[in-house]
Order: structure tokens, then sequence, then C-alpha cells
């Protein structure tokens, strides 16, 4: 950062420190070339000159009076006092060539004060310009002097003095004659010099300053330009600004603040007639997924939910409706598509906001989990609209795996048709409900093949079977399955635990994945990291070798004692084992099979515990939003029969309840993109003699037609019956 010159000063005050150390309370230096006066020693009464009131054992500046008629001529240091004898400069002060000149406040109330000079102000301006224009100055200014922090600049400290930077950010912001001079400078100056490899860990001080200066509402038009020096970043110096953020919750969590409400002023003035403002979205939306990116792999302080930009929901809306309107109005489908240069399915050039609801995926942390879903669904339906044709399975549902396998191997199916299913011998059509019983029914056969394509433990998590030799493509069709229900939008409900959806998403499982799916090891690990003792960690007599059937965990880890030093590489190795190495083979399979299965990327914008729960379903529901969202035909809420039949459901117990649910529609888990909306519709249906029928559910509309029952006897064990031996479709 500093010229050769620059280190000569700095070794000229290292020796007259040395040489004063022993016999001064504290010392004053007047550095000739740049009539700067440097202090260092005791502090306690102020006496330093730098607003502190502590000890000091480097040399600092001195803060003086801004004052350009004067010139420094001699200095005096006694006791607890400074002085300084100054005098009228006869000519102007020019900065050296070489030293670096830091902005502080003092120069700030200097150009906050005389700005309205004329003669003093373009002083200012190319005073401005030297330091907004320089990131050597701006990564020397606001710099943290207690303990000399600045000193200590790491991957874990700044340097930097957050609340005199904002303070003095704030203070410009009074001027706006300064303020705009700085914008310009910044603008046209400053950000086009940035690099995507700035040097060092100071030089990531600069990109501080710019998010501050977002704050500023004068200032957010430089967002797009602030944007752009923040995405050419290399990902590693993101990944140490984001660590160095996180080191401070309060500045990172208004930094991505900034960028939210910035990126909710361009959602919400998007218009086709100025796609700059999709430009300007798109960047700082981008901004905030390197963010989130960068914190998802390191140390997350933030929640999921800071990032998200709440205005989309009622974009998304918006725009769907707007694409179906133009749609209709231009008399084609909206699913006709083409593929422009970037790789984006466009309508023509005509769909501007077909466009924006297909790119919003590349940036999920700012979605809530409804906008995913609203997106998932629109994307399904375009995708599925678009192939014509379909996918059919003829099962027995006494051999649904065995069958369902066969029809995989034995013939060619393009994923991107919509699957229909028949189960022979029964009368059920596929328009959705019969689908969803066949995952269902395939999750159960699953679990319990032959040979063991799954290992399930007591807890009832399954894994991969480390047992393959008698097996082949059975891990790819495992995958090639639960990516055709995730397409279809059906549940695979196999008890998979998390760290299946981080892989997935490129995550690394951690102890606290190992804990679902082991929870014994897990505690073990756990108990290990907390010993204090570095004896009784080596009396476990443990090393970094692997047992019989498993690979080391190092090479010769035989020979590799556990220690407390290493211990934590050894349990992230053990981790990594688990999850990685043992089964990496099986992994690699599912994950073809899985990618083949679901051929819509757009799942990969659902967080690992999102997508778990879109190919699972939820397990836990809210029974009383069934009856307060259910639809009546040819009754009425207020019917006899209807409240006989939730006098009967309401004592249900709650394994009844959710074998209601899989008779209704298919399932006795609720598909995600259902659950906040789920309705059913209760359709009485006249008969001569009710008492002779059972309820009949159309699963695929979750349409439940209810004989005319005379009494609530009558009812109840009519509707019993038909939960219990629900199975099968039509069948008698």
């Amino acid at each position: 950062m500093y010229e050769s010159s620059a280190y000569l000063i700095i070794i000229y005050l290292t020796l007259i420190y040395l040489l004063f150390i022993f016999c001064s309370n504290h010392t004053m230096a007047l550095v000739g070339p740049t009539k700067k006066i440097y202090s260092f020693g005791r502090g306690e009464e102020g006496q330093l000159g730098n607003r502190l009131t502590t000890d000091c054992s480097v040399p600092l500046p001195v803060l003086l009076p801004h004052e350009d008629d004067w010139s420094i001529k001699q200095i005096f240091a006694g006791g607890n006092q400074s002085l300084a004898l100054c005098s009228l400069s006869q000519e102007p002060v020019k900065d050296l060539p070489g030293i670096v000149t830091a902005l502080d406040m003092d120069t700030i109330d200097f150009w906050l004060s005389k700005c309205q000079k004329p003669k003093l102000w373009q002083q200012i301006r190319k005073k401005i310009k030297d330091l907004f224009s320089s990131t050597s100055s701006l990564n020397a200014s606001f710099l943290d002097r207690s303990d000399d922090k600045h000193y200590r600049t790491s991957a874990t400290c700044s340097g930097l003095d957050l609340v005199l930077l904002s303070t003095a950010l704030a203070k410009l912001a009074t001027k706006a004659k300064v303020l705009q001079e700085v914008e310009t400078v910044i603008r046209d100056c400053l950000l086009p010099s940035l690099t995507g490899q700035p040097v060092g860990f100071e030089g990531l001080r600069v990109y501080y300053l710019l998010v501050e200066l977002l704050h500023v509402p004068q200032l957010q038009q430089l967002s797009m330009g602030v944007a752009d020096a923040l995405l050419s970043l290399h990902p590693d110096r993101v990944a140490v600004l984001v660590g160095l953020w996180s080191r401070t919750p309060a500045f990172y969590r208004s930094a991505v603040e900034t960028f939210c409400n910035v990126s909710r002023k361009h959602l919400s003035s998007l218009d086709v007639e100025n796609r700059e403002r999709t430009n300007l979205f798109m960047k700082t939306a981008g901004v905030l997924q390197r963010l989130h990116s960068a914190s998802s792999k390191g140390s997350r302080c933030l929640a999921d939910s800071v990032f998200h930009v709440t205005t989309v929901i009622n974009t998304i809306e918006t725009f769907v409706e707007l694409c179906s309107l133009k749609a209709e109005r231009e008399h084609r489908l909206i699913y006709h598509v083409e593929v422009d240069n970037d790789g984006l399915r466009i309508i023509n050039n005509t769909n501007y906001y077909f466009r924006i609801l297909l790119s919003l995926v590349k940036y999920p942390c700012i979605l809530p989990v409804e906008c995913k879903l609203k997106l998932w669904m629109y994307h399904l339906i375009n995708a599925t609209n678009l192939q014509p044709g379909r996918i059919q399975f003829n099962v027995h549902r006494g051999t649904v795996l065995k069958d369902t396998l066969i029809c995989l191997r034995t013939s060619f199916h393009d994923p991107r048709l919509k699957l229909k299913v028949k189960f022979l011998e029964e009368d059920g059509l596929d328009d959705g409900g019969v689908s969803l019983e066949f995952f269902n029914t395939l999750a159960k056969e699953l679990k319990e093949a032959e040979p063991q394509i799954l290992e399930v433990n007591k807890e009832g998590v399954a894994w991969f079977s480390k047992k393959v030799a008698q097996l082949t493509d059975e891990f790819f069709l495992l995958g090639t399955l639960c990516g055709m229900a995730l397409y279809n939008q059906c549940l695979m409900n196999i008890p998979f635990p998390l760290a299946l959806f981080k892989k997935l998403l490129g995550l690394k499982p951690t102890l606290d994945d190992l804990m679902e799916l082991s929870p014994t090891v897990a505690q073990s690990f756990i108990k290990l990291l907390d010993e204090d003792e570095e004896e009784a960690v080596r009396d476990l007599d443990l090393d970094f070798g692997g047992d019989a059937e498993d690979l080391d965990l190092l090479p010769n880890g035989q020979s590799i004692p556990l220690t407390k030093v290493n211990r934590q590489k050894y349990v992230d190795l053990q981790v990594d084992m688990v999850f990685s190495r043992s089964v990496e083979h099986q992994f690699k399979e599912f994950e073809r099979g899985f990618l083949r299965g679901c051929p819509s990327p757009e799942w990969r914008m659902f967080l690992p515990d999102q997508l778990m729960t879109l190919l699972k379903g939820e397990e836990v529901f809210n029974w009383d939003d069934l009856r307060q969202n259910a639809a009546y035909e040819y009754c009425t809420p207020n019917d006899e029969i209807i409240k006989n039949f939730w006098r009967v459901f309401t004592e249900f117990s709650v394994e009844q309840k959710k074998d209601f649910l899989k008779f209704l529609t298919g399932t006795d888990r609720i598909p995600k993109v259902r659950s906040s909306s789920i309705m059913i519709i209760i359709k009485l249906t006249r008969y001569p003699q009710p008492e002779l029928y059972f309820p009949m559910a159309e699963t695929c509309f979750w349409i439940l037609n209810l004989p005319n029952y005379s009494n609530i006897q009558t009812l109840r064990q009519k509707l019993l019956h038909a939960v219990e031996f629900c199975d099968g479709f039509g069948r008698k």
C-alpha cells in the first residue's frame, strides 16, 4: 500500500521510539517531509493528541486542527503536556508523492465549513478526488486505533472503526454540494478502478465504505456500480469479506438489509418500457445470493429470512397473471418458449415478464418458501405442457416395485413427460391421485426391498446400504424414482436424513446430521470434543485408521494417534466417512438417477430442509384447517349430515385422521405445494337406500362422495370401514 518513502518514515519513527522509550513518559515526533506529528507512550491524560486516554506502544498521528494556513515549526513534550509552535505558511502545503493521505473527521469538517468559499472549493474538490479515487487512501481511513487494532488486520479483524465510518458518512450527507462531488468521484473514478483480487486483507476495507454509502438515500443510485464491484470479486475474496462481516453481525445484517431494500425498490418499479430496472434488480439480487452462498458455507450468523425480498410474492403473482393475459390476447399458449443467448427460456421478445419469472430462480435466497413453491409449480406446468405425450406405468398393486423396475429397465422414457399410472385390475384413472398412491406404495416397498437397497436404523432413518455385491443399477433407479416423484408433484416418503438433501445441493453434512442418523456415535464425538484433559483423549487409544471394513481416515492412519490437537479433524473425517466416502458409489448413482428423473433444475432453489419437505411431504397438519377450508356440493355446512360428519371426524385418533387423508388423497402426508391451501370437497350423494353404500373418494380432486345417511351411527360405521379398507381403486 505504501511507497518506499513511507517505509523510511516508519523506520525513522521506530528509531526515535527506541531512543526515548526508556527515558520518557511520552514522546512526540515531527516528521519533516510530511509536517505531521506522531506520538506514543503514556496517554492517560490525553497527552498523545489522538483523542484517546490509553497508552500507545507504536507511533500514531496526532489529530490536529485542519488549518491549511499554518505550518508546524517546533514541538515539545513533557509531563502530561504536548505543545506545537506554528507560524503562517508562506507557500501552500503540497502532498508528498508516495505518501498515502487518509480521510479523517477533521478533513470532513473542513470541507463542510469551507465548501461555500469559491477559492477554497477548488482545493476541496481536488482533495475529494484525491481521496475518494484512491483505494489506498480509503483503505487507510477510519482505522480502529484503540489497542492498535488496525495493525492486526486479518481474516478475523478488519482494522476499521465502523462507528467512526458511519458517523463520517452521515456527516458528509449534511452538505449536498460535498456529497454530490463525492458521488461523482466514486462513480467515475473509484468504482471503475476496482479489481476482483484486492491485495491483502486491508484491500477489502473499501467494500465496507461502499456498502455504507448505500445507507445514504442520495447515494443509492450508486447501487449498480457497488453491486458490480461485489459481483466482480473473486469467490475467495467474497468468502473472506463475508467472514469479516460475520464478526460484526450488526454491520452484516445492515449490509444485507440495504441490498434487500434496493432490490425491493427496483423490483416494485419493473416495467417493460424501462428494462434498466431489470438489470439493476438482477445485480443487487445477485449480490444477495453471493453473500448468502458464502455465509452458508461458513459460519452462518444471519437467518435465511433476513435475505428475503418481501415484495417478490406480489411480483410473481402479478407477472403470472400478466403472462396469462398476454398469451390469451395473442391467441397462443403461454408455454411456447425459445432459448436466448443466455440460456434463458423466453417467449420471443414480447414476454418480458415471463423472462423475469424464469430468472428469479437464480436468486433463491431472496425468495420466501411460498414464492419458491409458486415458481416451482409455474416451472413444472411450463415444462410438462411443452412436451406432448406421457409416460405410462402399468403395475400390479401386489408387485409395484418389481413391475416399476422392469418398466424402467426395459423401455426408454422421456423424463420430461407427465407420468400416468394404472393399477391393473382397478378402475382408477390417474389425474394425480393414482400417482400419489403409487409413490406412497413404492416408498414402503423400497424400505423392505431384497436385496437390501436401504438400511433403516432403529430410529427409522434410512441410508444407503453398503452391501452392494448383489446390486446393479438399483441406486440409479432409486434416484430416478425420487426425481420422478418430485417432477410429477408427488411424494416419496422414504425417511432419508437431511444430509442427503444437503449433498444433492452441494453442501457438506455436519456432526448435527450425524446426530440424526447415528445419535449414539454423534454423542460420543461431542463428548470427545468437550474433553478438557489431553490424557483422557489419549486414553481412548484411537487413531486415524479404519476398522476391518472401512477405509482409513487418512493414509497410514493407524500410525496417527488421536490427540486433543487433531480431534476436530478426526471428527470431521468420521462424519465425511459416514456420509460420503463409505457410500461414494451409491450416492453418485442416486444423484445421477435423481437428475434424470427430475429434469427441471429449478429444484436447486430450495434449501435442504425445504427440498426434503417437498419430496417427503409434511407429516404435521392442522386438522382444523381441513374443516375451515372445506367446500360443499349439494349440501351446506349447516346440514345435519355434515355436522355429523365433522363430529365423527373429530372423534378420530391422529392415526385414523391420517388414514382418512390417505383414503381421500392417496397419501397420508400433505404435499408441500398444497399445505397452505389444502381444500377438500364434500359432495352429498343421494341414494334411495344410502345404508347400502360406503363413502367414496375421488383422490385426484380430493372429493369425498358422502351418501345421505340418516343417522350418525351409520355414518361412523361406514366411514371407518371405508378408511380402513381403502387400498385399491374401484375394487370390491
